[in-house]
């Protein structure tokens, strides 16, 4: 059985990607990115990133990886690739059942995620919805909205296989025989990266970290306290597709390696797209803190001490409006002023510069 799902696995992993004449993949050149939850709004974020040249100057390929069992249909995704030729994005489902116990260790999805990983040049974990806190041994908070079950598992054991974790420290993760393979968790991405590692999160932070009751109470706090769009678009239900999401700014830490490096010479806080409730807590097995908000009490990046090219970011810095101004956004429904994000990021320096950095580094590092 085992054998089989390997089988599907590997012929359509290569299958997806055209043969030269001597027999050999012609994507040998082309770097392959490894993309999970691949939902129509997130291809669209890749393809403009593409247009843009953010992922680089050549052409790449696209894995998107979704597990069976989820409850998205990416049967959307595939049609909304399919009707627009686009060649160099495919599909790997993920096939079996896990249990808990089995998160972290091998299992059936080890020979799945080995082949995936074998091909890739690099990987996304992107945002989404809560990590059960089962998963790192904590009570389910009233506030957790956990809604996503078989996404968590397969992503939280693939990181896990990736950079190993404090759960079982005889597993050899699969980076030990790549060091370079970039890996950059996003939001939810991040924290399932501390998550497989070992670490906690926080469950909410207004309520935990601030002492927030209401969302009229988060909305009084300034813009550096508030990490998420949801607490206005609450008071304005049916109208929130033209509110912008929230912006803060971020602090590097003086451990930060990578992250240091992608800021470089730019001076003054980076602003950065926030959305989210929760966040790390207690960091996971080699992990440590690259990045904080700017009154320090929230972790907005993390980076592996092992592993030079693993970040973890609580922004988005993916979000396609942030790298085109096609679409207009305003903080106010009631009559404020709209603006675009990426020109909102060109005010505020050194903010587009950074987000620049950050694919610039992770182009460069695919294309080894």
């Amino acid at each position: 059985m085992k054998r089989s799902k390997l089988l599907i696995l590997v012929i359509l992993i290569f299958g997806m990607f055209p043969v030269s004449n001597e027999g050999s993949m012609v994507s040998e050149k082309v770097p392959v990115i490894v993309m999970c939850r691949p939902t129509i709004d997130q291809i669209r974020n890749i393809v403009v990133m593409k247009g843009a040249g953010l992922l680089g100057d050549g052409e790449i390929n696209l894995i998107c990886v979704y597990h069976e069992k989820e409850l998205t249909d990416y049967a959307l995704s595939r049609k909304y690739v399919a009707d627009r030729q686009l060649r160099w994005v495919s599909f790997a489902e993920l096939k079996g059942r896990v249990t808990r116990d089995d998160f972290f260790r091998e299992n059936i999805w080890t020979s799945q995620f080995r082949e995936i990983f074998e091909v890739s040049d690099g990987i996304i974990f992107t945002g989404g919805m809560d990590i059960p806190p089962g998963i790192y041994g904590e009570k389910n908070s009233l506030l957790t909205e956990a809604t996503t079950p078989y996404r968590t598992r397969y992503e939280s054991s693939f990181l896990f296989h990736l950079i190993g974790g404090s759960q079982n420290i005889t597993f050899k993760p699969f980076l030990e025989g790549r060091l370079d393979y970039p890996v950059l968790g996003i939001c939810l991405g991040a924290q399932t990266m501390n998550v497989a590692a070992g670490g906690s999160l926080i469950q909410d932070i207004p309520s935990e970290v601030y002492g927030l009751k209401s969302v009229e109470q988060v909305l009084k706090k300034g813009r550096e306290q508030i990490h998420s769009s949801r607490y206005i678009k609450a008071l304005f239900p049916g109208e929130s597709k033209d509110i912008a999401p929230a912006f803060h700014g971020i602090v590097v830490t003086r451990k930060s390696i990578l992250l240091k490096k992608i800021v470089g010479d730019l001076k003054g806080s980076p602003m950065v797209l926030s959305s989210h409730h929760q966040s790390v807590k207690k960091t996971g097995k080699d992990l440590f803190v690259a990045a904080t908000s700017t009154d320090g009490k929230i972790i907005e990046s993390i980076e592996h001490k092992k592993f030079k090219n693993v970040l973890g970011v609580q922004f988005h810095p993916e979000y396609r409006y942030l790298h085109t101004g096609l679409k207009f956004f305003t903080n106010n429904p009631e009559g404020g002023n709209f603006f675009s994000l990426k020109n909102f990021l060109i005010k505020s320096p050194p903010s587009i510069l950074f987000h620049k950095n950050l694919w610039s580094w992770f182009a460069a590092e695919i294309q080894h």
